[in-house]
């Protein structure tokens, strides 16, 4: 079953040809832009409009049956009545991948909708899996294929978050905060109206992906709720699924969604994520935080929580949001808090959460750290840190700790732009997820303890 799902998905996301039907000179049209996203891949492309002898130094061949070689995928940005036609082209032609960029199917009404049923009808009987219509488009970043029109997705760094949205709005923005955040992506999406690639069958396809070990999820609303049910659970046993739904106020619970779904009951969809063991998060800022969490950290043992804090009122703050978040803040034992007492002054808070202002420089934050992992009342640490010229950071010995003792470490640096982005990247690279404010490292915190509970409940059915 996997190497048949696999094989299903290689010419859409590994595509050794494509074709971008509708590639123009003119910049006010979607043409344009995915013509240029893809004119630095090292497949094969090729271009085709029929109102074009040359684009960019390259041929633009009439229609994609005058392409003198196979294509494995098409990428498709012309009016919405001519996509059927083209479709039947791209099936004689063997293609067997789409990338269908053209608005007003379904999402418009009837008109639409039957429009859409027909390129479902072409592509089910020639076997094409279409991300698509109404759509962004996608990029699989390990591969350098940018199959949309926003260029910037081929800019993104190589990771293992995979990122699927029904929105090519959102999906941009999550892209944009992976670029400014430097947070590792393997595929990024929107699925727009869905013909026959859905959420259940995006799910199904990354269970078996090897370069994908979390999925974040934006929706709107579900055609199939079962069918993503039951293959979430599934999924969630291998591998995080992290989900963001829209629809939380009434006027959106009433609204039909722009790619042509119904948002639907969110008590429902909040019930059925839960019931499925995906993590639901409230913002699409949450959705990668608690990617990145989980791409990076393996879970604790517990929710027992040490917060070390370069700054005792940022300390407090933490400390309220762990436990806003279902984490705990207990106290160190007997033989910790010794240990501790030797090493800080009688003047600083000793306990836990632990102020480090006079902690001894430059050792003693490391060691301070090191105490607290070794703790057994401890299952996870989050330390906390404003950037302050000549200070420095403990980040080789954090990266140390966190391969040592195997509890996860969340690290906060706060300073302004750029002045942690050394520290930052050291951090990452070693595997520890770095934010900029408390309430994000302590939120992306509870979220990897909440996977360790969906594994631990999983387990024993």
């Amino acid at each position: 079953m996997k190497n048949k799902i696999v094989e299903d998905y290689r010419k859409l996301f590994y595509a050794d040809s494509v074709a971008v039907i509708g590639a123009t000179s003119d910049f006010t049209k979607l043409g344009y832009y995915a013509m240029f996203s893809m004119l630095n891949y090292n497949g094969k492309v090729f271009l085709v409009n029929p109102h074009f002898k040359e684009l960019e130094g390259r041929k633009v061949y009439p229609s994609i049956s005058d392409v003198p070689e196979d294509v494995d995928l098409a990428v498709i940005v012309v009016p919405a009545k001519l996509v059927p036609g083209i479709l039947k082209e791209c099936a004689k032609k063997g293609v067997k991948g789409a990338s269908i960029i053209t608005a007003l199917f379904k999402e418009i009404g009837e008109e639409g909708e039957k429009l859409q049923e027909e390129i479902k009808s072409i592509a089910e009987e020639a076997g094409i899996k279409i991300i698509g219509p109404n759509t962004i488009g996608f990029a699989n970043i390990h591969r350098g294929l940018n199959a949309s029109f926003n260029p910037l997705f081929a800019c993104l760094r190589k990771g293992n978050i995979a990122v699927f949205c029904q929105s090519g709005g959102i999906s941009s923005i999550l892209g944009n905060m992976a670029l400014d955040e430097n947070i590792g992506i393997s595929k990024i999406a929107s699925l727009g109206n869905r013909v026959n690639v859905d959420f259940p069958e995006i799910l199904e396809y990354l269970l078996y992906d090897d370069e994908t070990d979390v999925i974040a999820l934006h929706i709107e609303g579900l055609s199939n709720p079962r069918s993503f049910l039951e293959i979430a659970r599934r999924v969630v046993k291998e591998k995080p699924i992290v989900a963001y739904k829209v629809g939380k106020t009434d006027i959106n619970k009433a609204a039909y969604s722009h790619t042509g779904a119904l948002a639907g009951d969110y008590k429902l969809y909040s019930a059925m994520f839960k019931q499925a063991g995906i993590i639901q998060v409230d913002s699409p800022i949450e959705l990668l935080d608690a990617a990145k969490a989980l791409a990076l950290q393996p879970v604790p043992a517990g929710n027992r929580v040490a917060v070390l804090s370069q700054q005792a009122g940022a300390g407090l703050v933490l400390i309220d949001f762990c436990a806003m978040n279902g984490l705990t803040v207990p106290p160190f034992t007997d033989e910790t808090k010794k240990k501790f007492e030797k090493l800080l002054p009688p003047y600083t808070i000793r306990t836990n959460p632990v102020d480090l202002a006079f902690a001894p420089l430059p050792w003693g934050r490391a060691e301070a750290a090191k105490l607290a992992l070794e703790d057994k009342n401890i299952d996870a640490l989050i330390y906390f840190q404003l950037y302050f010229p000549m200070m420095g950071f403990p980040s080789e010995e954090l990266v140390e700790f966190s391969k040592k003792y195997g509890k996860p470490i969340v690290a906060v640096l706060n300073g302004p732009q750029n002045t942690c982005k050394e520290d930052a990247a050291k951090l990452e690279k070693g595997g520890i997820p770095v934010y900029p404010t408390p309430e994000r490292g302590a939120k992306a915190l509870a979220y990897l303890a909440q996977y360790g509970r969906i594994l631990k409940r999983f387990s024993k059915r």
